[in-house]
């Protein structure tokens, strides 16, 4: 994914970087090599959390990709992708793709949904 770095902090000793993609802006935690505010990278969204339907994965009448900051917590909408009977999924936003691991299978078919996440982590894809 593509994003444009718009500010580069530290909370309680985390380094984090506020960004701007084509799907929206967010705050994530950063994962990779020094940066720069103005830079535009080509990264790996990764979010490090078990999924649990009706909690926070649930179906979404919006089907444009879609990432925002709410609250101290992300809201992102994707395409979800999943064979049955299996505990990951992935979630597509747009072009780009997250692997995702749910508590369990989810049975109701939903296309598109929401996801509310802790954190997201950000990583370079050295491409």
């Amino acid at each position: 994914m593509k994003i444009k770095v718009t500010d580069i902090f530290s909370e309680k000793g985390t380094l984090r970087v506020k960004f701007n993609s084509p799907f929206g802006n967010a705050t994530a935690l950063w994962g990779g090599i020094t940066l720069k505010i103005g830079e535009t990278l080509d990264l790996e969204l990764e979010l490090d959390e078990i999924f649990s339907w009706g909690q926070n994965i649930m179906p979404s009448s919006d089907i444009t990709p879609e990432i925002t900051s709410e609250n101290g917590a992300h809201k992102i909408i994707g395409e979800l992708i999943q064979d049955a009977d299996q505990r990951c999924a992935i979630l597509k936003i747009g072009d780009p793709i997250t692997l995702i691991e749910l508590d369990k299978p989810i049975t109701r078919k939903s296309r598109f949904v929401e996801v509310r996440a802790t954190d997201i982590l950000l990583h370079p894809t050295n491409a």
